[in-house]
């Protein structure tokens, strides 16, 4: 199949914007063109890539398909063309993963640093739920991971030992239910388990009111007043209060933060990343010095997201 550059943005600004006239006109084309160039890419794949409506477009299913590959294919092309205009110079790219909580929680801080120490550094973040980030690391697809709950086999350094904190809404007085409303990640997340192993071996009476794969839906869920869960409590935003078992709730485990990347050892620029990561997150929670004093062995093997 052939389609040029221009059909692909084209589309996808029809895509975005809703429709052909507004699209003609934030491309400066005739409605005319914008029509004839979708068209064509809809005759060479053979079916309709949007629903035509009195009021606009909307993609169809195929149609939300080919826009995912269209903008990669664009992205592609113009990463290629700023590589080109800045003299073919090739940018190192770490690939970083990390959970969703200590992405929003831990890395803005860190990413400001590296941008400072290291501006010719880009950055690939992936966000995992940790028995993925791990399982991938094995496979060689991060140059550096964070999380909780690092497996024997992966030659992880502990940078931190934080406390799993139960949080609600500030002045909800949820926890005091009979039967504790509970708000969790999805299957996948160990953490998971252990919340309700607690409040299972208190014999605590709960019920899952709301389930999420993402942080922010589960901060969301918490800040309505209606639930609780638990945090590690580098995590825990301003909007939440921590409690513990004078709130009628079972104690739970302190998690190990830790750092792994294949090349630390190495002279290179990952290993001065790694370091800088390292010694930040120490630094922001003790003293550098004991940064590699921590205990190797986890205080309970656990997993954040």
């Amino acid at each position: 199949m052939k389609w040029s550059l221009d059909q692909l943005r084209t589309f996808l600004c029809v895509a975005d914007i809703g429709g052909f006239s507004r699209a003609g006109e934030k491309l400066f084309l005739a409605q005319s063109t914008v029509s004839w160039q979708v068209q064509q890419i809809e005759r060479q794949i053979g079916v309709p890539l949007l629903q035509r409506h009195s009021d606009g477009v909307t993609l169809t299913e195929k149609g939300m398909a080919f826009y995912v590959k269209a903008k990669k294919i664009v992205a592609a092309n113009d990463e290629a063309e700023l590589w080109l205009a800045q003299g073919g110079e090739e940018r190192r790219v770490i690939r970083l993963a990390t959970t969703e909580c200590y992405a929003n929680c831990l890395l803005p801080g860190i990413l400001k640093n590296w941008k400072q120490q290291f501006p010719e550094v880009q950055v690939s973040l992936d966000c995992s739920f940790s028995t993925d980030i791990w399982s991938r690391y094995r496979n060689g697809e991060f140059d550096i991971a964070l999380s909780n709950h690092c497996p024997p086999d992966v030659s992880g350094e502990t940078v931190r030992v934080e406390s799993l904190d139960w949080v609600c809404a500030e002045g909800s007085l949820v926890w005091k239910q009979h039967t504790l409303p509970v708000a969790l990640f999805e299957h996948g997340c160990p953490d998971r388990e252990i919340i309700l192993n607690a409040l299972k071996g208190a014999e605590r009476n709960y019920q899952i009111e709301f389930e999420t794969y993402s942080y922010g839906g589960l901060v969301a869920a918490l800040n309505s007043g209606a639930v609780i869960s638990a945090l590690p409590r580098s995590t825990i935003p301003h909007t939440l209060k921590s409690l513990n078992a004078t709130h009628l709730l079972p104690g739970l485990p302190s998690l190990n933060v830790s750092l792994a990347s294949p090349s630390r050892n190495t002279t290179g620029i990952w290993c001065q990343l790694y370091t800088s990561m390292a010694l930040q997150l120490g630094d922001s929670h003790r003293p550098p010095a004991l940064v590699n004093s921590l205990p190797r062995e986890p205080l309970v093997d656990s997993v954040t997201t």
